[in-house]
């Protein structure tokens, strides 16, 4: 199976960087920049990992997506928030309040149908990001169930079935 991975360059995303490079072909790799306060870094840590493996790397320039947010994600002049240790599994309290402060409009949703139209055009099948059961207790753009639409959605959206996995 060919696949196209989306790599922000954290954890979540290398870990399946990693399992997507021993069970797939990788014919590309991904990386957003909307103006995220992190943006220089993940592009940096994505070029060095697809680099490691030996893969084509694009990096996507979304402005508009800045553009449409005013959240402490992409504004500066935004504190982010910050969270005690007993306050991480409050996904009814403080943690509820952390998601909405850092809310990016359909990112990963953009994410996934951008990434679907690189795999269409290559001939890959598959799409990869690195979402992760406890981002998606906070962010439901994580949760399987986000998948199983998206994958429905690409059914309808890409000829040759383009799936998302993580």
């Amino acid at each position: 199976m060919k696949s196209v991975i989306v790599l922000s360059g954290g954890l979540d995303s290398m870990v399946s960087l990693h399992r997507a490079f021993s069970e797939t072909k990788i014919e590309l790799v991904l990386t957003f920049n909307y103006g995220q306060r992190a943006a220089a870094q993940e592009i940096k840590a994505s070029k060095l990992l697809a680099q490691h493996y030996g893969l084509p790397h694009t990096i996507i320039e979304l402005p508009w997506l800045k553009a449409i947010t005013n959240t402490a994600l992409v504004n500066t002049k935004t504190a982010l928030p910050a969270l005690g240790e007993t306050e991480l599994d409050d996904v009814h309290g403080k943690n509820l309040d952390s998601a909405k402060a850092v809310w990016v409009p359909n990112r990963n949703g953009v994410f996934i149908n951008i990434a679907a139209a690189h795999a269409e055009s290559l001939g890959a099948g598959l799409v990869v990001v690195g979402f992760n059961r406890e981002e998606a207790a906070t962010f439901p753009d994580n949760s399987p169930e986000f998948m199983k639409a998206a994958n429905g959605s690409l059914s309808f959206s890409t000829q040759n079935l383009v799936e998302v996995k993580s």
